[in-house]
């Protein structure tokens, strides 16, 4: 029980370490027309945001500096990323928000305010309303624990079918393990069903009651939400009825084909399945889910095994499952590595951003379950073969803890799809970067410290409303430090009273780190501090001024 109880301690720490960072969204601002702070001579004729990835709309406004929706905006139009919202009246000459917010193609909802202004310059009075360009919505912790829940059910009642239809097992150890194949399937039908709700309150902001308004239901159904579930209930209610069959006789192509819809379910959705190349990575997902489903339905029944079955069938059971096993982890690490590949594009990527960081506690849970599987395989199932009653008693124990580190696995997964994955990062880096290249603004400069490191820092638009900064920190030698333990920013605007602004950076690779800068919504000239950690004790210090028009 001492094992048991450190297991849990450790599975806690780990938890509480991978929901601590707030969440943030997958899809990413590339362009929008107008800009931050952008006059147009004239009025325009559209609006435009562009994204590095698919969205939804939930809503697209202009607001006057009262707050007053203006311009008699038309149906907006999806062309490819790029969301369109024609303007049916001209705007007056004077200072605007353009606000949206949108659904990701991983069902995240997104938005953001853009300042600019009509044939004046912009006005620096009301700007503070910008400060609200994305709130956030009570319902985001009941998704999170929601697609928790989804997500092990789905797992577990695939899984358990995947187990019966692949061994021949007791009829006592056949019922026990359809029973709880058969909770799961109806844990998660209804949680797909609520995935539409609680998603659609969140993509609305809707208050404490909006699970009961329809326009929280309309919203999740208009998401990929809703094809997800198309998919999912049928099969988690195929996967009930073919667990109720007779024990002796398991409805096993029924058991098989709600298993493979119940994981086809979760590849019309969520970021890993529909980053490019698609159909490399929906296959890996497939793949991924697939033995992930196999192996963790196979917890219930071996542990059930050691104590329904003899030390000799049980030892058969699990040398039996050991061999399929094998095949189903090479599956999850060389589909997991492809996917987490694509997602994090550089070893470098793994430290310094919240993606990165979750991925390593989702492997190092993993490296647990995969050291306790190793050691039932290779020390406890001879054991059991040779008839060791005390092994019997040691496998069932080792079995419980896999099960509740590999829910932690599940719950790390989960935590993924809430951070923004580097790759996002790196695309909206080069597109600024393109802009910039095209006659943008942005502000640039090399900052030295007293100890002779270096910073580059590149801040743009410089204006009024969201930044983006990009570092990179330099040795006295003058070479890049790609293993910087630490970056954070402090912002600073004296004349308007906004002081200590601190923002962490989150690295993409090569050295260099990001910061997206929500606060510079006036005017002015601000202190831009960059503190680097070089080590865990060694903090190297920066400041410039930067004009921000």
């Amino acid at each position: 029980m001492t094992r048991v109880r450190v297991a849990a301690a450790m599975c806690a720490w780990l938890l509480g370490w991978g929901f601590a960072a707030p969440a943030q969204s997958h899809a990413v601002l590339m362009d929008s027309s107008p800009k931050a702070k952008q006059m147009f001579d004239t009025s325009p004729e559209e609006v435009s945001v562009t994204f590095n990835e698919g969205v939804g709309p939930v809503f697209f406004r202009i607001l006057d500096q009262t707050g007053k929706e203006v311009g008699s905006p038309g149906d907006i139009r999806l062309d490819g990323t790029r969301m369109i919202m024609p303007l049916g009246s001209a705007l007056a000459n004077g200072t605007y928000l353009m606000t949206y917010r949108v659904i990701s193609a991983d069902t995240h909802p997104v938005g953001a305010t853009i300042p600019f202004s009509v044939g004046e310059p912009l006005a620096e009075t009301n700007l503070s309303a910008a400060a609200q360009a994305e709130p956030t919505s009570s319902w985001t912790t009941a998704v999170a624990l929601n697609r928790w829940i989804l997500y092990a059910a789905m797992l577990l009642a695939a899984g358990s079918a995947l187990f019966l239809v692949a061994f021949t097992v007791s009829p006592p150890l056949m019922v026990r393990t359809a029973s709880i194949g058969r909770l799961a399937a109806i844990v998660g039908a209804l949680t797909y069903v609520l995935a539409i709700g609680f998603g659609g309150a969140e993509m609305i902001l809707g208050g404490g009651g909006a699970l009961f308004q329809a326009d929280s239901w309309t919203r999740g159904l208009s998401s990929t939400l809703m094809p997800s579930a198309t998919i999912g209930v049928p099969a988690m209610l195929l996967l009930w009825w073919a667990f109720g069959g007779d024990a002796q006789q398991p409805r096993g192509t029924a058991l098989l084909l709600g298993a493979l819809a119940a994981i086809g379910s979760f590849l019309v959705t969520g970021h890993a399945a529909t980053a490019t190349p698609v159909w490399l990575m929906a296959t890996m997902v497939g793949v991924h889910l697939t033995a992930t489903a196999f192996w963790f339905g196979a917890f219930y029944p071996l542990y059930q095994s050691s104590k329904l079955d003899s030390v000799q069938a049980c030892g058969a059971l699990m040398l039996r499952f050991s061999k399929l096993a094998v095949i189903a982890v090479g599956a999850v690490v060389l589909s997991g590595l492809i996917i987490s590949w694509t997602q994090v594009e550089s070893i470098s990527n793994l430290l310094g951003n919240e993606y990165g960081e979750g991925l390593l506690r989702k492997l190092i849970l993993f490296a647990i379950v995969l050291g306790i599987a190793a050691w039932n395989k290779l020390s406890l199932t001879p054991a059991l073969m040779r008839g060791d009653e005390q092994a019997k008693r040691r496998i069932g124990t080792t079995i419980r803890v896999e099960y509740a580190l590999y829910v932690m696995v599940i719950g790390a997964a989960m935590a993924l799809t809430l951070s923004t994955p580097p790759r996002a990062l790196v695309e909206q880096f080069a597109s600024n970067a393109a802009g910039m290249q095209m006659g943008g603004n942005s502000f640039k400069a090399t900052v030295t410290s007293a100890e002779g490191y270096s910073v580059d820092i590149d801040l743009s638009p410089a204006a009024a409303g969201e930044n983006m900064l990009m570092a990179t920190v330099k040795s006295p030698a003058g070479e890049v430090i790609a293993d910087l333990k630490d970056l954070e920013i402090v912002v600073t605007l004296e004349s308007a009273g906004i002081t200590d602004v601190r923002l962490k950076g989150e690295a993409v690779g090569n050295g260099m780190w990001h910061v997206m800068i929500q606060e510079m919504l006036i005017p002015g000239q601000w202190t831009l501090e960059v503190d680097a950690f070089v080590s865990d004790f060694d903090k190297v210090q920066f400041s410039t001024p930067v004009d921000i028009r």
